[in-house]
C-alpha cells in the first residue's frame, strides 16, 4: 500500500515535466531560474520589458500604477519605464500601431498579459534564451523551444549570436542495433549535456519503411553580446520573473494569504484534536 503511495506521489510530481515536454521537444534548462519573490529581479525585469518587449508587444491588462507593488514611486515610474503614454493610469500599450505591425510583420504581434500562464515560467525562461543563427529562414532566426517561431532574436544585441549542433541517432544494425539502443544514446547525450539542449523523436516514412530517429540539439556559444552568458541568464529570469508578475499581479499576496489561512486552521485543528480528547477521556 506504501509503495502504491510512493508510486502515485511521483507521478503527480513529474505532471509539470511531462506537459512541458507534451507541448514541444523536451528542453534541459541550463542556468539561471526565475524567483518571483525578487523585487529587485522584477524590477529590472521591467525595464527590460518595456525597452525591448514593448515596441512591437503590448500588456493590454497591465496599468502602469500597478508597477507600485514592485516599490517603485509614481515619479521613477513616469521617468523610467513610461515612453508610449505620459498617463500612468494607462494600459502598457505596444509603441507600434496594430495597423503598422500587420502591415510589417502579416499578422499582429501577440499580447503579453498571460504569456507565463499559458506558457509556464519554466518554457518561457527556456524559450527567451532558444535563440539561434539559422540562415535557412527568412528571419535569420530560430528557437530550440519553438522552432519556426516567426519572431526575430530581438535580444541579440545582450546575448550575441549563438548556434545549434544537432546529433542524431537511429538505428542502423552496426553500430546502433535497434530503436531502444539509439534512444538510450541520445538520452544520455541530452542528459550528459551542460548547456541547453532538446531532445526530440522523429518517425517519416521512406521506401515504404517507417524510419525512427533521436535528435540531440545542444546550444553553442557563437558572438559575443554586450553580457555574458551567466548575466544574459539573469537578464532573462528577471525579464520571465516581471511576465510572471504581469500575468498574475496578486499571486504573491495570494500566496501569503494561503499560509496564513493553512497556519490558523492548524491552530483549529489542534484545538480540535485536544477538545476531543478531553470529551472522550472518561469514555472506556
Amino acid at each position: 500500500m506504501k509503495a502504491k503511495f510512493l508510486l502515485a506521489s511521483l507521478a503527480v510530481a513529474l505532471i509539470p515535466s511531462l506537459s512541458f515536454a507534451a507541448g514541444g521537444p523536451e528542453v534541459k534548462i541550463v542556468g539561471t531560474t526565475a524567483d518571483r519573490t525578487d523585487v529587485a529581479s522584477l524590477q529590472r525585469g521591467a525595464r527590460l520589458f518595456v525597452n525591448h518587449c514593448l515596441n512591437c508587444h503590448s500588456a493590454q491588462y497591465m496599468r502602469y500604477n500597478r508597477l507600485t507593488d514592485l516599490k517603485l514611486t509614481p515619479d521613477q515610474i513616469k521617468q523610467n519605464l513610461m515612453f508610449t503614454t505620459d498617463k500612468i493610469g494607462d494600459t502598457m500599450k505596444a509603441a507600434i500601431s496594430p495597423k503598422d505591425a500587420k502591415e510589417w510583420f502579416g499578422a499582429v504581434p501577440p499580447d503579453l498579459s498571460v504569456m507565463a500562464r499559458s506558457y509556464t515560467t519554466e518554457r518561457l525562461g527556456a524559450y527567451l534564451r532558444g535563440f539561434y543563427k539559422d540562415d535557412t529562414r527568412e528571419i535569420g532566426w530560430n528557437n530550440l523551444v519553438s522552432p519556426n517561431i516567426g519572431m526575430p532574436h530581438v535580444l541579440h544585441e545582450l546575448s550575441g549570436t549563438n548556434t545549434v549542433k544537432a546529433t542524431v541517432f537511429k538505428a542502423d544494425g552496426k553500430e546502433v542495433k535497434d530503436d531502444s539502443a539509439a534512444k538510450a544514446l541520445a538520452q544520455k547525450a541530452f542528459i550528459a549535456s551542460n548547456t541547453m539542449a532538446t531532445f526530440e523523436h522523429h518517425v517519416e516514412k521512406k521506401d515504404n519503411k517507417v524510419e525512427s530517429s533521436y535528435i540531440v540539439k545542444t546550444m553553442v556559444p557563437g558572438t559575443d553580446g554586450r553580457m555574458t552568458p551567466p548575466q544574459f541568464d539573469v537578464a532573462m529570469a528577471d525579464l520571465t520573473n516581471f511576465m510572471d508578475y504581469v500575468a498574475e499581479p496578486h499571486k504573491a499576496k495570494r500566496i501569503q494569504l494561503g499560509i496564513l489561512v493553512m497556519f490558523l486552521l492548524s491552530i483549529l485543528l489542534a484545538a480540535a484534536i485536544w477538545l476531543k480528547k478531553e470529551f472522550w477521556k472518561d469514555v472506556h
